[in-house]
């Protein structure tokens, strides 16, 4: 099949890297197997693994010719998540492209959903649903939860659903949020004319926001739909890049981190160069900037934090109810100054 005959039938090119994760990965190709939408092709990229998950993908490429391949980089290289994503990319030649990691899986209706989507808006260039932030994966291994007590949740878009959202709506509402309503890269599809268009993921972020920042340049130029559907289940596990990186202090999903610094930086050079002149997008770039760019002003943030955390504890101790919701609203305004937002209404 030639790329023109797959992208004129509609075609889903599939892209799978991993570095590692033997203990999830035959799994997650299994839920793509499961696809009641037949019309796929999947891209296995091996970015360096040392562990058993080589020749299980190996394996299924050999099983299932002409649907699986399976690729890597040369010399077995480790290029990091974006150049790999890009390299899946590049080889397949679908009409549209989905991103499913190795530790994560898909419902088995969801390539039907969304390519119906995608037909119901043909000028959607991204469609995503919220992710299933998955905990109860390990109970039913009999493993240890990376959480203890924590249930599973899905994400929440924060946008209406069913709707063509014409740029930057979608980049203005990641960015208010603070990232609150971005879904796991499991929960794409994308045209590929517009990936190929924006240039796709971007070499330099190999690991931490290389997701976020693709998802910047698809919202900052496309219309994009949105549905409120959860077909994808996102692994919460103790080997995964999040969980490494919140050990090592690099990332912290409620404290200023240095990965999202430089994420920011990035964003506020790349609409600059779009010329994207947006007041909210300008403002909130600028706002969460500050903490970085105003020494000590990260540490001061964090013993207020501390102060305020306390305070509560004293003030639900020993103050009336009244007095009390006064006070806290004071606090609250604190914490938005300290966090860089604004206080939309009272409590």
């Amino acid at each position: 099949m030639t790329s023109q005959e797959g992208n004129a039938s509609g075609l889903v090119t599939v892209v799978m890297i991993f570095l590692n994760g033997e203990k999830y990965i035959a799994e997650a190709i299994e839920s793509i197997i499961r696809q009641t939408y037949k019309n796929w092709e999947l891209v296995l990229v091996d970015d360096g693994s040392s562990d058993g998950a080589t020749s299980i993908a190996l394996s299924y490429a050999e099983r299932y010719p002409g649907k699986i391949r399976y690729i890597e980089h040369e010399g077995h290289q480790n290029r990091g998540m974006s150049a790999s994503r890009n390299a899946g990319v590049s080889t397949g030649s679908g009409e549209f492209i989905s991103f499913l990691d190795a530790d994560d899986i898909w419902l088995p209706d969801r390539l039907e959903h969304f390519v119906q989507v995608a037909r119901d808006f043909p000028d959607a260039r991204l469609i995503y649903g919220p992710t299933l932030y998955w905990y109860s994966w390990a109970e039913a291994r009999g493993e240890k939860p990376p959480v203890d007590g924590q249930a599973d949740f899905a994400g929440h878009n924060d946008l209406p659903a069913r709707m063509l959202l014409i740029p930057p709506i979608v980049l203005r509402q990641f960015l208010v949020t603070q990232g609150g309503c971005l879904p796991g890269i499991c929960s794409l599809l994308i045209r590929r004319h517009a990936f190929e268009e924006c240039g796709g993921f971007e070499h330099s972020f190999r690991g931490l926001y290389e997701d976020q920042v693709f998802l910047s340049k698809m919202t900052a130029n496309y219309p994009i739909v949105v549905i409120d559907e959860v077909l994808d289940y996102y692994r919460q596990h103790s080997e995964s890049c999040c969980w490494k990186s919140l050990e090592s202090g690099e990332y912290d999903p409620l404290d200023h981190h240095p990965a999202r610094a430089v994420y920011l930086r990035w964003l506020d050079q790349y609409v600059r160069r779009l010329g994207l002149n947006d007041p909210v997008i300008n403002r909130s770039i600028r706002n969460q900037l500050l903490p970085y760019r105003v020494p000590l002003y990260i540490p001061l943030a964090r013993i207020c934090r501390r102060a305020l955390r306390a305070s509560r504890r004293f003030l639900r101790a020993y103050t009336p109810p009244g007095v009390r919701r006064v006070i806290n609203y004071g606090l609250r305004m604190v914490t938005a100054l300290i966090k860089g937002r604004r206080l939309r209404q009272l409590p």
